[in-house]
Order: structure tokens, then C-alpha cells, then sequence
């Protein structure tokens, strides 16, 4: 049985770039949408001024496809010195007993 893979992706937008962040990666998930085993992609955004994506894939491999993907290279490159400190990105699985 194949387990859906939850990722939470916590990004920290260096001073004054809050606003062209998440305007980019609200942009950028109307793409990420679209690809292959995508559950759900939404943007958070936390009281502090931290966005976090909350995605879920249909597998791990299907994540992972998703990470060698033209939408995550566009993200990256935008993202390049927009950043007070490196994305953070937790993959994970619902714990069962």
C-alpha cells in the first residue's frame, strides 16, 4: 500500500521581500496544481511573516517527481537572496498504529 506523503515547507522572506514572496508562490502553485500525483498545494501564511506550503502527493514518488520539476527550479531561482534563512522542508507520513 502505497502512503501519501504530506510536506510542509516553511519560508522565512528576508525584510522587505514578504509581499513579492508570497505573491510568487501563490502564482507558482496554480502550476504545481497541475503536475502528476498533487493532492493539495496551499500557502500559508503565519502571524510572524513566515509562509509555509502545506502540500500532500498521492506517493513519495511522486513527490519526489515534483522536486526535479520546472516549477521547483523557477521557485528556487526566485527565491535566491529573497531569504533571511534557508527553506525548511518536512516531509512525513500519518503515523499509524
Amino acid at each position: 500500500m502505497t502512503k501519501t506523503c504530506t510536506v510542509v515547507a516553511t519560508f522565512s522572506p528576508a525584510a522587505g521581500q514578504l509581499s513579492a514572496v508570497r505573491n510568487f508562490l501563490l502564482n507558482a502553485a496554480i502550476e504545481v496544481r497541475t503536475e502528476q500525483g498533487c493532492l493539495f498545494y496551499d500557502l500559508y501564511e503565519e502571524i510572524g511573516g513566515k509562509l509555509l506550503f502545506i502540500e500532500s502527493w498521492t506517493s513519495r514518488e511522486a513527490w519526489q517527481v515534483h522536486n526535479g520539476a520546472p516549477s521547483v527550479t523557477k521557485i528556487v531561482n526566485f527565491l535566491d537572496g529573497k531569504l533571511a534563512r534557508p527553506a525548511l522542508v518536512q516531509e512525513m507520513y500519518l503515523a499509524e498504529n
